[in-house]
């Protein structure tokens, strides 16, 4: 069996699918038909290259990425609680 082949292209989009538009490794999995385990890899192989040619002054991608995740969980606990706030 031969192993499946991605071009880099293929991999920083997969990657944003995960850090910026906040998809599982699920979901993009089965959307792309690519194992999770690559993923993974791809999003930290990613988030390094961005490591280096970030500027001297703007945050790094990883403290970004670490942001959006936690401002999203942040969200999701929000719209639970007014959910919850509605039905009262």
């Amino acid at each position: 069996m031969k192993r499946k082949r991605y071009t880099t292209e293929f991999k920083k989009e997969a990657a944003r699918l995960m850090i910026i538009e906040g998809m599982s490794a699920q979901e993009v999995s089965e959307q792309l038909g690519a194992e999770k385990s690559l993923l993974y890899r791809w999003k930290t192989e990613h988030l390094s290259e961005l490591e280096g040619q970030k500027a001297a002054d703007a945050p790094s991608p990883k403290e970004m990425a670490d942001e959006i995740a936690t401002l999203r969980k942040q969200l999701a606990k929000s719209q639970r609680m007014n959910a919850i706030l509605k039905k009262r």
